[in-house]
This record gives C-alpha cells, sequence and structure tokens, in this order.
C-alpha cells in the first residue's frame, strides 16, 4: 500500500512514531505547543511535524507521505477551520490534493492509530462533510484540546499516546505529606515539568495546580535566572494589512516565575500562567476581537527564546472571529532601563 508507493523515497527521513497533521491557518499554534510537549516527553526524533522536520531541498509531498506511512500514530488536530473552508467555493478538505486530506487518508488507510484532537471547542464534522476516504474519522474516539485547559489536556494525550505505543505509564513518585489525593494521580516530576513547560492550565484544576506551581518553581530553584527582569520593547508587524506596532513588555518574578504586563496595539496586558527556565519563557495574555460590532475572546500565546541581550518571541492567537498565522519579532531592552530586582 502506501509503504511500498513510497519505497524510492529519501532514506534520511527519521523514524518517528507519531505525526502531527494540522492546517496552518486553523492550529499552528497549537501544534507548535503539543510539539514541544510530545518531544520532550517522548523524544523530539519521534515527532514529526513538518515544519521542523523537512530540510531544505526536500519534496515537502514525499516527505510527508513516507513520515505518516512510517508512524504508528497519527495525531488529526482539528480546530474551527479544520476544513479549510473558502468563500464561495467547496472547502479544501474537498480538494483531492489538499495535504491534510493525504495525511489523514493515508493514516486511516495504513492502519495507525488515529486520534483526533478538537481544539476549543470545535466538533466532529459529519461523515457527509468529508470526501468518502476520511469518513472512518468521524468514528475515531477524539480528545479535547482547550486553551485554559492546556496542560491537563496535553496530559491526558500524553497518556494515550503511551498507551497506543505500548508503553507503560509514567511512574508515579512517592506522594509528600500533606498533600492530598492530587498527587496520586501523576508522578509529581512528570506533571510539575509538564506545568513548568506549558503553564496555561485550567482554573478548575485549582489547589492541585497550586502545589504543581510550587513543586515546578522548586525544581528550579538551583536553576540561575536568566538575567529578564525589566522593561523590554519590540517593533511587531501583526498578519494584517498596516499593522505595524512598537509593543512594549514589563518583566518581573523570580526562580521560574514570571509576572508583568505585554502590549497588544500597544495596549498593556497582564500575564497570565507566566513561567521562565534557562530555555527561554512563555506566558499568555488575553483581549477581546471586534468583528460586526461584536466582542470575541481572544488568546495570544507567546513563546521566547533567550538569545544574547534579545528575546526571541513566537506569538500565536487563538480564538476569535479571523485566522491567524504565527507572528515572530525580537524584542531588546529598553535602552536605559537596568533589570528591575526580582520580588
Amino acid at each position: 500500500m502506501l509503504r511500498q508507493c513510497l519505497a524510492g523515497a529519501h532514506d534520511t527521513m527519521p523514524n518517528a512514531q507519531i505525526f502531527i497533521s494540522y492546517r496552518r491557518d486553523d492550529a499552528a499554534g497549537y501544534a507548535r505547543a503539543v510539539y514541544a510537549e510530545l518531544a520532550r516527553q517522548f523524544g523530539a526524533e519521534r515527532v514529526f511535524m513538518d515544519v521542523d522536520d523537512i530540510g531544505a531541498g526536500q519534496m515537502f509531498d514525499e516527505v510527508i507521505q513516507r513520515a505518516v506511512g512510517e508512524s504508528k500514530v497519527l495525531l488529526v488536530m482539528m480546530g474551527k477551520r479544520w476544513q479549510g473552508e473558502r468563500e464561495g467555493r467547496p472547502p479544501r478538505i474537498a480538494d483531492a490534493g489538499d495535504f491534510v486530506r493525504l495525511e489523514v487518508a493515508a493514516g486511516l488507510a495504513d492502519g495507525l492509530h488515529v486520534i483526533p484532537l478538537l481544539l476549543d471547542g470545535a466538533t466532529m464534522p459529519g461523515e457527509a462533510q468529508l470526501p468518502e476516504e476520511l469518513r472512518p474519522l468521524v468514528r475515531r474516539n477524539a480528545l479535547e484540546i482547550g486553551n485554559t485547559r492546556f496542560a491537563a489536556d496535553v496530559q491526558r494525550l500524553v497518556a494515550a499516546l503511551r498507551e497506543a505505543l505500548g508503553e507503560p505509564p509514567a511512574a508515579p513518585a512517592s506522594a509528600p505529606p500533606n498533600r492530598g489525593g492530587w498527587w496520586l494521580l501523576a508522578g509529581a516530576l512528570s506533571v510539575a515539568a509538564l506545568v513548568a513547560a506549558w503553564p496555561w492550565r485550567s482554573p478548575a484544576i485549582g489547589d492541585g495546580a497550586a502545589a504543581l506551581e510550587r513543586a515546578a518553581a522548586s525544581a528550579v530553584a538551583s536553576t540561575p535566572r536568566p538575567d529578564i527582569n525589566g522593561e523590554w520593547q519590540a517593533e511587531v508587524n501583526y498578519d494584517w494589512p498596516n499593522a505595524r506596532y512598537v509593543e512594549r513588555f514589563v518583566f518581573g518574578g523570580e526562580t521560574g516565575s514570571l509576572h508583568g504586563s505585554a502590549s497588544f496595539l500597544r495596549v498593556p496586558r497582564g500575564l497570565l500562567e507566566g513561567a521562565i527556565d534557562a530555555n527561554g519563557l512563555r506566558f499568555i495574555t488575553r483581549t477581546d476581537e471586534v468583528a460586526g460590532g461584536a466582542g470575541t475572546a481572544t488568546v495570544h500565546l507567546y513563546r521566547g527564546t533567550l538569545a544574547g541581550k534579545e528575546i526571541r518571541f513566537v506569538m500565536q492567537t487563538e480564538g476569535g472571529a479571523s485566522a491567524h498565522v504565527p507572528v515572530e519579532f525580537v524584542a531588546r531592552r529598553v535602552a536605559g532601563a537596568a533589570s528591575s530586582p526580582s520580588k
């Protein structure tokens, strides 16, 4: 079948076991976030994502098809625009050459363990909305992933992947005294690391999440905090016409915590779920996107990498009435603004 058709493909493609299928103008931010955590949990060589794993000069469609054929699990990330709706035309999923359609069809036909991931309240399309070869997807059990409960949802995904790959669950750690039943749900070290890596968690977790944050902060206490506290500035070109703004960022905190503000369209927004370690920083902000006189809640996910005296950011906007692509920019410390002391 697919493997036989691809016998002559490049031999340099790693034998990834988890393939992430997504539509870039629908779920690019989520795909990047999920990839980062799965690479941390399973190793980057076992997770395929096209942006990271297709080298210069390689045939895009050939590499993707071979990666699907060599995988064991196919994750289908489905946002509200997964079908690729187009005004006045059938959605892109109806096109025979649509890459998302080819990926999913190949995974289903080749017997992969296919897991649909429904993002931020997206629902599974009906069979009548899909090409015939994709209709079995509707009968697959889906997992939900939301921006307000990201860490908990990805934890469930990791558990499902370990089962699908025939791997034992992460060994639980001994429960510390006076922590309650929360610590019986998962290994303290692995969950704390997960919260530290992707900290936008569900408020419903409550006291358990607070305990995890304290454990995560303790785990990184021995690592020197990067010199980031203070005021930073960046020139940001957003993904719509004539949208060039100078944005300001004010950071504070100690050890692995991060608080402060980040402006969006020059309006300061408070940092939520902020965290920092030797590899960089991440946080989210929330705004309302106005369309047709009505406001729609949006979430901006920031991930920054420290590079000398610069912070190289990728910001993805999720939700709202329109699609957005990731925005990249560089922040630099404001001249004459010394780093502020930790609070």
